[in-house]
């Protein structure tokens, strides 16, 4: 029953790219799902279940570009554990803290996966998607860290209708 919730995000990710990514996306600026799911694994689970997490997200964000396999496989899990790492030697218990740690994670991560598919125009997507894109990520996060804390819930959003 331990493995339960890592394969169900995993289906998050999938059903995200599949499915809600086109939904969500504003001016071409989308959520980085598969980024923000490793590093919040990363930020609060094992350096073990940070790489394997990351490494089976790389394994699903490729199933679409299976000749990316290898690169997406890396990126992800080196994403995983590089935030584990981090997170180690930070102190996170600040929400900023942690926002600035997915925002900051999430650039570097956009940047890799832009050069992957080694798309032309490097600088313009670097800054009208990549950037964007990770700010966009960073305000979800924020969101699922004030709905961890408890800052966040349903008497509460119901007290204000």
């Amino acid at each position: 029953m331990r493995i339960l919730p890592y394969i169900i995000y995993l289906l998050i990710i999938a059903l995200f790219k599949v499915v809600l990514q086109d939904l969500t996306t504003i001016y071409g600026v989308s959520i980085n799902i598969t980024a923000l799911l490793v590093m919040i694994v990363a930020i609060y689970k094992s350096e073990i279940m940070a790489l394997w997490f990351g490494a089976a997200a790389g394994l699903i964000l490729s199933a679409g570009t299976p000749h990316l396999f290898g690169a997406y496989f890396l990126t992800t899990a080196a994403l995983g554990i590089g935030t584990y790492h981090i997170r180690e030697r930070l102190n996170l218990e600040s929400l900023y803290s942690r926002l600035l740690l997915i925002f900051i994670g999430v650039i570097p991560y956009s940047i890799s996966i832009l050069m992957i598919n080694s798309i032309d125009g490097f600088g313009y997507l670097l800054i009208t998607n990549v950037f964007p894109g990770a700010l966009y990520t960073t305000i979800i996060g924020w969101i699922f860290f004030l709905i961890k804390e408890g800052r966040i819930t349903f008497l509460k959003i119901k007290s204000l209708f």
